[in-house]
């Protein structure tokens, strides 16, 4: 049974080698997010992987109103501008999923 409610879960790997553009990236990423309703970001960091093939350093998620106001987002210009900042924020492609609650 849903919830109703809908969760942008992102994953990802920080580029450590240039930091700068990590933090501009997240300045701007988390205005846009919220622009389409994004809400009641939690954010976390692996400390320690324990099983599996590892790599992801980094974890958000966001709340968002509906799976549509998330793909508007992704379709938009402001979050398609940021996309030669996000190659350099990141060392691989990040990763985004469209959730709900079991």
């Amino acid at each position: 049974m849903s919830t109703g409610k809908t969760f942008l879960i992102v994953n990802a790997v920080p580029n450590t080698n240039d930091l700068p553009s990590f933090q501009s990236y997240l300045t701007q990423i988390v205005g846009i997010f919220t622009k389409f309703g994004g809400s009641g970001m939690q954010r976390w960091k692996t400390t320690e992987q324990v099983m599996g093939q590892g790599g992801i350093k980094a974890i958000a998620v966001f709340e968002f109103p509906s799976p549509q106001a998330i793909k508007d987002m992704l379709a938009s210009e402001g979050f398609n501008a940021l996309n030669e900042l996000r190659e350099k924020a990141y060392t691989q492609e990040v990763d985004l999923m469209i959730c709900e609650p079991l």
